[in-house]
């Protein structure tokens, strides 16, 4: 069972890598104008962390011995030794001979995996999958019989050496490390430093609520708010406002289940990956004994330390991205946590009449919610697919026809925050302004962005409320500083307003401020700030 899982995995692996190495050299398209590797996902950073679970399972095929018959890896041992299971001599060279064909190809299978992963891996350039790749690989090697051998032998000639010399060995170890870390750092330092200041901001968003949380899509409800008040406090400074986004997730899976769930729910987290990581089998070696004989240990164990490996990587992936939004994740995630909770020792121990009342609870259980959700589930995808009609007129700029779809999507997707927020613009574009508050006050519960404060300030400038206007447009551009449009609409409306002096004072910040991202309409912002500072500009 557990073998047949590992190879459909680095078949699967293996086919995602081939992939990217043809979009590499433009066999393939990608699926991202900006980047040429993606394989089937929509950036480089997904999957590369998803082809970075692959390599210690390759590697650990590579270190192991594996008979993919299960059993004991001596079949010839296994037979003399127990007089019952005395065969024939050419029945036993037969299953030799398909063990050893089909050992083998799994070889084969694991070195096309191997080097097809540690090709692909390194221009995809996401420095998470690289260290999610090295941390899963290491755990495999040092499950080796061998590697414990190798440190106890490292270790005695370290403690010969004398101690002037063991301290400069110990200072170069350390700052090799520290020359690592920070190339990766400076790679990509303004990646670095947004995730830097996600996870900041992100802190402050669990401090409110530690113990129980926010509840579930908080992260989108609040964060973009509370990166607002960071900057608006004044804590916040250049380089920051520069690597500023709108993320959809904190890029750490850990600080994310935090904020919603709650500390309790950090804990359960951890307990579960005590139980796979630490309580073992009692008939299980432990892979820390220098003396440990690999031959006593069997396929299934050999296979867990490679699925220990896989799953290291996936956690160690996800303290630098969001794998778990993304299903293909969330599917390794099971499968691993499943196979790996088997392999341990058991919690608690279900049996007799108590096992059947178990399972006829789960099947009453499935069945009601199939009953139940997927009628539900059969609305939803048909309100999906009104609300994909309706971004197809706002694009063409019928915004009537638009807000009648998104009206008749209404009533499923109304706990939707991003459809609420684009229900809310097409109202603002079809000149409802008091109706798109509404949606937009609903949005602004579930979604927290600058659509939504600019459209508000729209809204507001257009029915003459002024400082609501303002106060809209002033928390977009603190939201992200480094933009200019919350900016520019902020010093239209003081114009509109008769506010001058606070208009030149914008203008002159968008003039003195770093442009980001030049383009044709940052160029057109810019003149028509220029213009504006001009004495007869307002008169």
């Amino acid at each position: 069972m557990l073998i047949g899982i590992a190879v459909l995995w680095l078949v699967v692996l293996l086919l995602q890598s081939v992939l990217g190495l043809m979009q590499l050299y433009g066999l393939e398209k990608s699926y991202h104008g900006l980047f040429r590797v993606t394989g089937t996902f929509h950036n480089p950073g997904p999957f590369s962390g998803f082809i970075a679970s692959g390599l210690p399972l390759s590697l650990g095929f590579l270190l192991y011995k594996v008979n993919l018959l299960g059993g004991s890896d001596n079949l010839k041992s296994q037979v003399s030794n127990n007089p019952q299971n005395h065969i024939s001599t050419g029945k036993w060279l037969s299953k030799m001979s398909f063990n050893f064909v089909l050992r083998r190809v799994v070889q084969s299978l694991a070195w096309l995996s191997f080097a097809a992963i540690i090709t692909v891996l390194p221009p995809a350039q996401s420095r998470a999958g690289w260290v999610a790749a090295a941390a899963g690989s290491l755990y495999v090697i040092a499950g080796h019989p061998n590697f414990s051998t190798l440190v106890c032998s490292l270790k005695n000639r370290f403690v010969a050496i004398n101690k002037p010399f063991r301290v400069v060995i110990a200072v170069i170890i350390l700052l090799s490390v520290f020359a690592v870390s920070f190339g990766l750092y400076a790679m990509k330092r303004g990646s670095a430093n947004g995730r830097l200041l996600m996870w900041q901001v992100t802190s402050l968003v669990i401090a409110e609520k530690p113990l129980t949380g926010h509840g579930t899509g908080a992260f989108n409800a609040i964060y973009m708010t509370e990166q607002a008040n960071w900057f608006a406090s004044g804590k916040g400074h250049n380089a920051q406002a520069l690597v500023a986004g709108s993320p959809d997730a904190p890029f750490n899976e850990l600080l994310k289940v935090w904020l919603e769930k709650g500390l309790i729910a950090v804990i359960l987290v951890a307990g579960i990956l005590y139980v796979i990581f630490f309580r073992k089998k009692d008939d299980e070696p432990d892979i820390k004994c220098p003396d440990a004989d690999d031959k006593t240990r069997n396929t299934d164990n050999k296979l867990i330390v490679c699925f220990n490996g896989a799953l290291i990587s996936i956690i160690v992936f996800s303290l630098f991205s969001y794998p778990f939004d993304i299903s293909s994740f969330v599917l390794q995630l099971i499968v691993l946590v499943a196979i790996l909770a088997k392999s341990g020792k058991p919690i608690l121990v279900v049996n007799g009449l108590k096992i059947m009342l178990l399972k006829l609870t789960v099947v009453i259980l499935s069945v009601v919610s199939v009953i139940i959700f997927v009628p539900q589930r059969q609305a939803y995808y048909e309100a999906m697919k009104i609300w994909a009609s309706a971004e197809s007129l706002y694009n063409v700029r019928n915004y009537r026809l638009a807000v009648d779809a998104y009206e008749d999507a209404f009533p499923i997707l109304k706990s939707n925050g991003l459809f609420l927020q684009m229900y809310g613009k097409a109202l603002s574009m079809n000149q409802q302004y008091a109706k798109s508050n509404e949606l937009l006050a609903l949005a602004q519960q579930r979604y927290s962005s600058q659509i939504i404060q600019n459209t508000l300030g729209d809204n507001h400038k257009a029915l003459g409320n002024y400082s609501e206007a303002e106060e809209a447009y002033t928390k977009s551009v603190y939201m992200i500083p480094s933009l200019l449009f919350p900016k520019y609409l902020l010093a239209k409306l003081y114009v509109e307003s008769e506010q001058f002096d606070k208009a030149k004072l914008v203008a002159q910040e968008i003039l003195d401020g770093q442009i980001k991202v030049e383009s044709s309409a940052t160029r057109e912002i810019l003149n028509e700030m220029k213009l504006l500072l001009h004495p007869m500009a307002i008169d």
